[in-house]
């Protein structure tokens, strides 16, 4: 039986002037650095990726996210 598509919240704290952190229901998904070229981003639980734009980081952070809840 298939579940209906719920509206869900994202939030973005900037906690520097190049870092970004992003929330979903008060779960921290992880951290996108946008210091330099490739953005660095940075999982929740330590491993780390490189995104070409701030977009694609946190699409990236979301699949991990619906991958594991």
């Amino acid at each position: 039986m298939a579940r209906k598509n719920k509206p869900v919240a994202v939030e973005i704290n900037e906690l520097d002037d190049s870092v970004s952190q992003i929330i979903i229901n008060k779960v921290i998904l992880g951290t996108v650095d946008e210091k330099d070229a490739p953005l660095v981003v940075t999982f929740a639980d330590g491993h780390t990726q490189t995104a070409d734009n701030f977009d694609n980081a946190v699409a990236s952070l979301l699949a991990e996210y619906n991958l594991h809840h």
